[in-house]
């Protein structure tokens, strides 16, 4: 059972004493997180606004053009904005290419140096997860999800001044399961701490877009799962309300390194998408991450790249 072991990395992660961590990860663990009843199936009335296609397993037009169709948010009437226009530099001159990856070799003693050795830089060398459920004749995971928490909720209340190290909010025990029925793969909470809830090589869904009856399982193991801790207060239309900024630099820090880490396995780099776009044209959809800013996220990236692509990196890989 991979729960116990959890609880040592969420310690290391967020920071808090012992006692009060592994306190509150056994009262997480007394309780399952799989659902106790069957969800009904979701039905498709179409592909959606980025036109999967069943055939390819893959949404329309190049990688590039998928993720300014993928990677996009609510506007301010809640409906799904535009498709980007552009996406910045260090991000349209990646996504799905071969190149511009770093060696597994640096990556993994960076990850070390992190104190994310054994969930991350542990699994360097093996594939991530495939669609249909792990069928080895299946497609690799092509798709980076991110997602928001959308909580803890504070109604009409203010949000706390140490939002970005409050334990409270913070805490990724919260997140643990006994069952190993997490929702996400990762989940990255405001200081940077991550908690891992399924290795990427496990093929899960978490979008209703995915669990479509349409599909029949066969979306499972295409899709990555990431989600950020991120509070919300009650505004027009619910709780449509976040922090300024909606995410921490350490989340967008982390954000890249996982991205980074996960598209090496891949032997590409991934497409990232948004759960909002994703669920768009489903009832009820979601609105996550709200408020992303994909600026952030490219200037993380390619922080993260100049010091994997630094001379001490390149001489340590040869070594």
């Amino acid at each position: 059972m991979r729960a116990p072991a959890k609880v040592s990395r969420c310690f290391i992660a967020v920071g808090l004493t012992v006692a009060v961590l592994c306190g509150t990860v056994q009262a997480v663990l007394s309780d399952g997180c799989k659902p106790s009843r069957l969800k009904p199936l979701y039905f498709l009335k179409t592909m959606g606004p980025c036109r999967f296609d069943m055939e390819t397993l893959s949404f329309a037009g190049e990688p590039v053009e998928q993720a300014m169709c993928l990677m996009r948010g609510m506007d301010d009437t809640r409906n799904l904005a535009p498709p980007l226009e552009r996406l910045p530099i260090p991000l349209a001159s990646r996504i799905g290419e071969t190149t511009g990856l770093p060696s597994r070799e640096v990556l993994s003693g960076y990850l070390s140096k992190q104190d994310l050795e054994w969930d991350f830089a542990a699994y360097l060398w093996q594939p991530l997860s495939r669609a249909r459920d792990n069928d080895p004749d299946a497609p690799m995971a092509k798709y980076f999800v991110i997602h928001d928490t959308s909580g803890p909720t504070y109604g009409r209340k203010g949000f706390p001044d140490d939002i970005d190290v409050n334990p409270k909010i913070n805490n990724l025990a919260n997140f643990v399961c006994s069952d190993e029925w997490g929702k996400a793969h990762v989940v990255i909470n405001r200081s940077g701490g991550m908690l891992l809830d399924h290795e990427l090589s496990t093929p899960w869904r978490e979008t209703k877009f995915e669990q479509a009856a349409e599909f029949g399982g066969a979306l499972k193991g295409l899709f990555l799962h990431t989600e950020l801790i991120q509070p919300r207060r009650r505004g027009r239309g619910g709780d449509g309300h976040t922090p300024d900024p909606a995410f921490s630099a350490a989340q967008y820090d982390r954000l890249a390194l996982l991205y980074t880490a996960a598209s090496v396995r891949a032997g590409r780099w991934l497409i990232p998408a948004f759960h909002a776009a994703l669920d768009a044209d489903i009832y009820n959809g979601h609105d996550d991450p709200l408020n992303f800013n994909v600026e952030s996220f490219a200037a993380s990236l390619d922080r993260l790249m100049g010091k994997l692509e630094g001379p001490e990196q390149i001489q340590a890989a040869h070594q």
